[in-house]
């Protein structure tokens, strides 16, 4: 049987990965803009595609790194009224706001995940500079969404057996 602890690592191995690919690709569509900006105005022509490439890129980045970004407790609170809470209360509100975000990002794994298999099959193009697949662009939609209901559900899990009784609380 696998133990609790041996998923939690290999889900913070998927969580990092996570990260360190989107710090890559935020490097990377900063050398592929300065490239295309010193390719027009140094060399005279552009290069086509970049800005739907880079596009394409911010939004892996952005999905591809939430989780982990929530797993370091880095998303954004309402700091005047968390902090006017104490211990125990911010810990419920913990609870409540990531059993509340869990659901949202439930909904939007299973709807993400429609509406990217839809796009497969009926061969959904993004008519632009380069033709790609819409499926390619929302496909990671879904992914990030799922790696945030798994964290949100860790830090309920995480939250809970604080308050248990014999936790110092």
């Amino acid at each position: 049987m696998i133990s609790f602890g041996r998923v939690s690592r290999i889900f913070d191995l998927i969580l990092n990965a996570g990260g360190a690919l989107a710090a890559f690709l935020i490097i990377l569509v900063m050398v592929m803009v300065c490239l295309k900006v010193f390719a027009r105005y140094v060399l005279g022509y552009g290069f086509i595609g970049i800005d739907q490439i880079s596009g394409t890129l911010l939004l892996y980045m952005t999905f591809l790194g939430a989780g982990w970004v929530l797993k370091k407790e880095q998303h954004i609170t309402i700091d005047i009224l968390y902090s006017a809470l104490g211990a125990g209360a911010r810990r419920w509100a913990d609870i409540v706001t990531s059993v509340l975000c869990a659901a949202v990002c439930l909904v939007l794994v299973v709807f993400g995940t429609l509406e990217v298999v839809g796009s497969w099959q009926r061969g959904v193009l993004i008519a632009a500079e380069i033709e790609m697949s819409r499926a390619l662009n929302l496909a990671v939609i879904p992914i990030g969404f799922l790696l945030l209901f798994l964290q949100f559900l860790r830090r309920v899990h995480v939250r809970l057996c604080s308050a248990a009784p014999g936790s110092g609380d």
